[in-house]
């Protein structure tokens, strides 16, 4: 009878401390809820004010991308008349820089 009894009490204690690891943890979460909704809050603004730096950034590239790519092909013309007016001039232009950057590689 004696261990029936030890078993039973046995069976409180850890219902008991169950029952208080369960109302912590209640505790805990209800005292978090007001700081986890904060952050969240938080996060959401920084998502909208990093997508809208991103749309602006989007839309200036969509907007000047054409005018760049103009930009660059008409330097590209103009290099390339420079080298059908002067080759020679211009290969051993590329000929000094390609042995400067050699020595200053090594």
């Amino acid at each position: 009878m004696n261990t029936a009894t030890s078993t039973l009490s046995g069976n409180n204690s850890i219902a008991s401390a169950a029952g208080r690891a369960h109302q912590l943890v209640d505790d805990v979460a209800d005292k978090a809820a007001p700081a986890v909704q904060s952050a969240t809050q938080k996060a959401h603004g920084t998502i909208e004010t990093v997508a809208g730096a991103g749309k602006s950034a989007s839309d200036w590239v969509s907007s000047n991308g054409a005018q760049l790519a103009d930009k660059a092909g008409a330097v590209m013309e103009k290099c390339a008349g420079q080298v059908r007016a002067r080759p020679l001039l211009t290969l051993a232009g590329a000929m000094v820089i390609g042995y400067l950057a050699g020595r200053v590689m090594r």
